[in-house]
């Protein structure tokens, strides 16, 4: 398949780019400062442009089969990033027919953020409000664009992020009625892995997992 990959350059995004291209998928990168991504490949098309410009990111959507966004933001400051992000990228697909995306989140975001504080004190009611408002203010209008998109799209919300290695063992929540134990780490191994795997599979798309190990 050919990807379409944002972020390519983050933490999750290279160990994401890393599984595509050893599962033999055709990936485009479209990063804000190539010479900075580190990885090399034949199948690898690296393209610098910024993916709040719709025209860069609309250069690049022409035959591709499916969209992998794991763009973050890294200070928690007021920004719409994600939210200009998310409307070039759903009117681009729609005019390219584009059908795929795979969207990186974050646990407590939007329509989660009521099952997080009922679910981990800590990171409901002190991480989120004190650290991760403004980044959550932007995800949430971004999450809102892309569910009313039309695409076949899956929000992926992971808990916080380790470095531990992959253990291939993530748990998925997707009914937020009640609340659960929830574990608040998850290593970046498997949430590239979770991600990648969802553009080739169609068990949660339309959906927004919560995913923790």
């Amino acid at each position: 398949m050919k990807i379409l990959h944002l972020g390519a350059n983050g933490a999750v995004g290279q160990l994401a780019l890393e599984e595509l291209l050893r599962t033999n998928h055709d990936v485009s990168a479209l990063v804000r400062n190539a010479p900075t991504l580190q990885i090399k490949h034949p199948r690898l098309n690296v393209v610098q442009g910024e993916p709040t410009n719709a025209a860069d990111v609309e250069e690049l959507l022409p035959g591709q089969d499916a969209v992998l966004s794991t763009l973050g933001v890294r200070k928690n400051k007021r920004t719409t990033v994600r939210t200009d992000v998310a409307r070039n990228l759903v009117a681009g697909m729609k005019r390219h027919g584009v059908r795929k995306l795979v969207w990186l989140d974050g646990a407590g975001v939007g329509s989660s953020k009521v099952f997080v504080e009922r679910s981990s004190f800590f990171f409901g009611r002190i991480i989120m409000p004190l650290l991760l408002n403004h980044m959550y203010a932007d995800a949430a209008v971004a999450d809102s664009l892309i569910e009313k998109s039309g695409c076949d799209w899956v929000i992926v919300r992971p808990m916080s992020f380790t470095n531990n290695p992959k253990t291939g063992k993530v748990t998925v929540i997707t009914d937020m009625s009640h609340p659960v134990r929830l574990r608040l780490r998850i290593a970046r191994a498997d949430v590239a892995a979770f991600l990648v795997d969802q553009l080739f599979k169609d068990d949660y798309v339309g959906e927004m997992p919560i995913i923790f190990t």
